[in-house]
């Protein structure tokens, strides 16, 4: 009688492919997370021109007759309206990598200006929120140029127009250049230096207000 020789069984353990894949690339993961965790750029950080802090001089509660001044929103050139702090190069304008304007460039000088305008005229209720009543003066603003070089060299050119709720009033408009210098080498100093502009122009419009 013959017997067929057969073979003992071996069994292989089956190992998934993607448990191999993993097992091989975890050690190239763990330092692709390591390099890039070194090479990661600086957090954004955001600005404003300070207006927040800027507290009001006077505590006295202001009579229901107090005249109101509204500020309305500042009108700016389309490329400088938005949430970047830029610097100028001739025709060239360059974005901060890590800088930004807490809120639109606009908002922060609207802002900034109806604070100054506060402290300095404190028997003003100034505003730049709409109100149900019919302010006194509204002024309107309208910033042509505000550009800072890459010298520390900043400029600020506006009108501006004091618009009387009395019809049989005349308008009053004025217009004004600034300059001031200072560090354009960080994005802090940046900010400083605009401020320092935008507070030249508060101050003369503050003079071309009308005394209540």
């Amino acid at each position: 009688m013959n017997r067929t020789n057969r073979l003992p069984t071996i069994s292989l353990e089956t190992i998934p492919v993607t448990r191999l894949m993993t097992r091989s690339a975890a050690p190239f993961a763990l330092l692709t997370v390591a390099l890039l965790s070194g090479c990661a750029a600086p957090p954004v950080q955001f600005y404003t021109l300070g207006a927040p802090a800027i507290a009001q001089t006077s505590n006295t509660t202001l009579p229901a007759t107090a005249p109101v001044l509204n500020v309305a929103r500042v009108a700016l050139p389309d490329y400088l309206d938005n949430q970047d702090i830029m610097t100028r190069h001739g025709d060239q304008l360059d974005r901060s990598p890590n800088g930004r304007w807490g809120s639109r460039l606009s908002q922060g000088v609207t802002d900034l200006l109806a604070a100054r305008l506060g402290q300095d005229w404190p028997h003003y209720i100034v505003t730049t929120q709409p109100l149900a009543e019919t302010p006194a003066l509204r002024l309107a603003v309208n910033i042509n140029r505000l550009d800072l070089d890459s010298s520390g060299q900043g400029a600020l050119q506006a009108d501006w127009a004091l618009v009387p709720s009395d019809t049989h009033r005349a308008i009053m408009r004025s217009r004004g250049s600034f300059t001031a210098q200072g560090s354009v080498t960080t994005d802090a100093g940046k900010v400083a230096l605009t401020r320092d502009l935008v507070e030249q122009l508060a101050s003369r419009i503050d003079s071309t207000i009308p005394h209540p």
